[in-house]
């Protein structure tokens, strides 16, 4: 029967970097715009202060970030098809304690297992997995996995607080941990499968034996049906009501916007599509010998390895920075939105249009970094944060504060695709659990350091206008060093 699941008459990467997508919607129980909707109910169930929570949070975030390392080693060892069904258990697990917290001692422990199974875990290992499959087709893959992230900050939020006043916050808990033993969990032990050699292809998509064909993309159709799918679930009638409660100062306009920018980015890969099909060809089968020779050119470091580069360094450094910066401006946008004499409105727009930007620009910097060096693509990502951080300085109105989201979004939707395809790129697939670990740690401790200093320039200086000055040295030191800072040559380092 597993083989025959794994037959299919495409290649089967693509099925790969769905799973890894649905993994990072899952991860969704873990993440702040989850846990954020249970926060106000906890002070008040359990009477305890909004700092008490807060600092609960942020060391059971610090803690499972310090031993992500754990779960990258592991994921090196046993594979991503064992350590995703492991990880889905135990945030499966994480849930249903979540569910039954009777104080502050059991929410610490509910947080800490939330934090290391689906913040961190549950984003890990899909992330490592994708690159097993995919090579010159990597940005595009990622891409697809990334709809996943933005499906889950769109729909976790009005989601559980539809759940919570209709079965209850225990029991919203428990309807995660179900949806993941009955859904994600069988879908991994049924479809994943480590690298291509697994099912009979090699890496990019062509199966040993069968003649390579230039053949269009699936990339649109799945694109258009993702859509629509998105489209329909907000016509759920508690969906649509929470939406609309929760989003009534949304005008029409931006409404368009979005169907607008969804119905470009589908545009552009059927236009694409179709030039790709008129060219196609059948390309005579090569040799498995040079079909090997093309797969080993990428050359895998073990983590040893590449910390004694120097890219490893500047890399670890330019991932940590918009961690830090876009945790501390979104901790603080509405403080920041206040001081500037915005409203709330303003700033949970802001919020919102960083998401919905965000998500087709991905597909947009998946389609870039497969056909232009990662480090540029990189100093292009860290240069529009220059952008968004100086337009969120100077600006003082309604529609400044609108701009300043459509940038934070350019910047959102290629971040999200370079900063995870970098680590593969430039380190190869072997040990990328090892590696990819130590980022994903780095982010984690910059995103629970990052409100610090906002807050304390805020004490100092009542206002925020020097430390966005101050966060604006971050991304313009990363976007130096990523300019200089190419994928390491492994000859170089070992004579």
């Amino acid at each position: 029967m597993f083989n025959k699941l794994t037959q299919t008459s495409f290649y089967y990467g693509w099925v790969i970097a769905a799973i890894a997508s649905l993994g990072l919607f899952f991860s969704g129980p873990g993440q702040t715009f989850a846990i954020s909707m249970f926060t106000e109910i906890y002070m008040e169930e359990f009477n305890l202060s909004p700092s008490t929570v807060s600092n609960l949070y942020s060391i059971a975030t610090l803690i499972a970030g310090f031993l992500l390392f754990t779960i990258g080693k592991l994921t090196d060892i046993y594979g991503q098809r064992v350590m995703m069904v492991v990880v889905g258990l135990g945030l499966a697990f994480a849930t249903f304690w979540n569910a039954m917290i009777t104080g502050p001692v059991m929410m610490f422990f509910g947080f800490f297992m939330l934090r290391i199974f689906g913040q961190g875990s549950m984003t890990l290992v899909p992330n490592t997995l994708v690159p097993q499959w995919f090579l010159e087709k990597r940005g595009r893959a990622f891409s697809v996995m990334a709809v996943g992230g933005f499906a889950a900050a769109s729909l976790f939020p009005p989601l559980n607080a539809f759940l919570v006043q209709q079965i209850s916050w225990r029991m919203t808990w428990v309807f995660w941990g179900v949806a993941l033993l009955v859904i994600f969990i069988p879908l991994v032990i049924l479809f994943v499968r480590n690298k291509p050699e697994d099912v009979g292809e090699v890496i990019d998509g062509r199966a040993k034996g069968r003649p390579k064909t230039r053949s269009s993309s699936r990339l649109p159709v799945f694109l258009l049906v993702s859509l629509n799918a998105l489209i329909l679930l907000t016509l759920i009638p508690p969906i649509h009501e929470t939406l609309t409660e929760r989003f009534d100062w949304i005008p029409n306009i931006y409404v368009r916007l979005i169907v607008l920018a969804a119905l470009l980015v589908s545009l552009f890969f059927l236009i694409k599509t179709r030039r790709a099909k008129g060219e196609q060809v059948d390309v005579p089968e090569p040799s498995s010998e040079s079909e090997d020779v093309k797969e080993d050119q990428e050359v895998s470091w073990t983590l040893k390895e590449a910390m004694k580069t120097r890219a490893f360094w500047v890399i670890l450094f330019c991932v940590s920075v918009p961690a830090m910066t876009n945790t501390g401006i979104t901790f603080h946008l509405v403080s920041i939105a206040d001081n500037k004499g915005l409203s709330l409105e303003i700033a949970a727009l802001v919020l919102s249009l960083m998401a919905i930007i965000g998500f087709p620009v991905t597909f947009v910097s998946g389609y870039l970094v497969d056909r232009f060096k990662v480090n540029y693509i990189l100093a292009v990502t860290f240069l529009i944060h220059v952008v968004a951080i100086s337009w969120l300085y100077f600006a003082s109105s309604a529609t400044g504060a609108i701009i300043y989201g459509v940038i934070w979004g350019l910047a959102h939707g290629f971040e999200r695709i370079v900063l995870n395809i970098v680590w593969p790129n430039y380190f190869g697939r072997v040990h990328l659990g090892s590696i990819k670990s130590i980022a994903q740690s780095t982010m984690v401790v910059g995103s629970a350091l990052g409100p610090l200093p906002f807050g304390y320039f805020y004490e100092w200086f009542n206002g925020f206008g020097e430390i966005l000055l101050v966060m604006l040295i971050f991304p313009l030191t990363a976007m130096l060093l990523a300019i200089f800072s190419p994928a390491p040559r492994y000859e170089d380092y070992h004579g």
